[in-house]
């Protein structure tokens, strides 16, 4: 399964401010690890520096970056992402809803960005298992962060791999380097990159998993079959979004001893 054509069909589709919020809202709701993001993103502005420098590693379609410069109004951002056409997206939405001058822009490698001591907090969002070089992007993640700051990380892990195989044995998302991570493993990535304060637990437990199926995994790959399937989504997601939304909770009030993603906290 392939997210980057979806994601550029998106772009087209919610193209003007109004339906880009909406958009937003919509993926907030529907993506736990929304959920998780949000919840530490607030944590961590409760006690934030004076005019925080935040950092989107792998923006993507923007919805994170939106979400934290909404919530921090003295926040100013970096965006990155190697997707050209994503970084002129969000740099176009943000301009007409007169985020710009909060926002930078960059089309880049977040495993070549480096800017030593600039920002006092990092978001990497399911990017670290599409890197080859998955260290130096953490290097440099430790690098670019001030004393003090913070990186919030998600991404697989090795329970994933279970997870996200389809029926005929291929990887659901196949632009990932590799499956997925165990704590330990990326523990140690984490200890190389210079990172010695960092806390790593699992979501998408066994209520997460169940509501990930339903409100992503089985209408991406009816996307995948045929766009048409657009036209039949809001009737789906009547019947499938509230047993989506209940598992989720569910997910968040439980400690997971295994889940299909890690979420990962990490100070310089």
């Amino acid at each position: 399964m392939k997210y980057e054509p979806i994601k550029n069909v998106l772009n087209k589709v919610f193209a003007t401010p109004f339906l880009r919020k909406i958009f937003y809202k919509l993926i907030d709701i529907l993506l736990l690890r929304a959920w998780y993001i949000h919840r530490e993103f607030k944590r961590w502005l409760k006690n934030a520096p004076e005019n925080p420098e935040i950092y989107d590693a792998g923006s993507g379609l923007g919805q994170h970056s939106f979400f934290m410069l909404n919530k921090c109004k003295s926040c100013r951002l970096t965006a990155v992402d190697i997707n050209k056409e994503q970084i002129e997206n969000t740099q176009k939405f943000f301009e007409k809803i007169g985020f710009a001058g909060r926002a930078e822009f960059i089309t880049g490698d977040v495993a070549e960005f480096v800017r030593p001591d600039s920002f006092d907090f990092i978001l990497n969002v399911e990017v670290i298992e599409h890197i080859e070089d998955d260290v130096k992007a953490l290097t440099n993640f430790y690098t670019s962060l001030k004393k003090g700051g913070m990186l919030l990380l998600s991404t697989p892990s090795e329970y994933a791999v279970d997870h996200d195989h389809d029926n005929e044995g291929g990887f659901v998302v196949d632009e990932h380097v590799r499956d997925g991570y165990s704590p330990g493993e990326l523990s140690e990535k984490l200890r190389k990159a210079g990172f010695e304060d960092f806390e790593i637990s699992y979501i998408y437990g066994k209520w997460g998993s169940i509501a990930w199926h339903l409100s992503m995994k089985y209408p991406i790959i009816m996307l995948n079959k045929s766009f048409l399937f657009f036209a039949l989504l809001p009737f789906y997601y009547i019947v499938a979004m509230p047993f989506a939304l209940i598992f989720d909770w569910f997910d968040t009030l439980t400690n997971n001893k295994k889940g299909t993603s890690l979420l990962v906290k990490a100070r310089k």
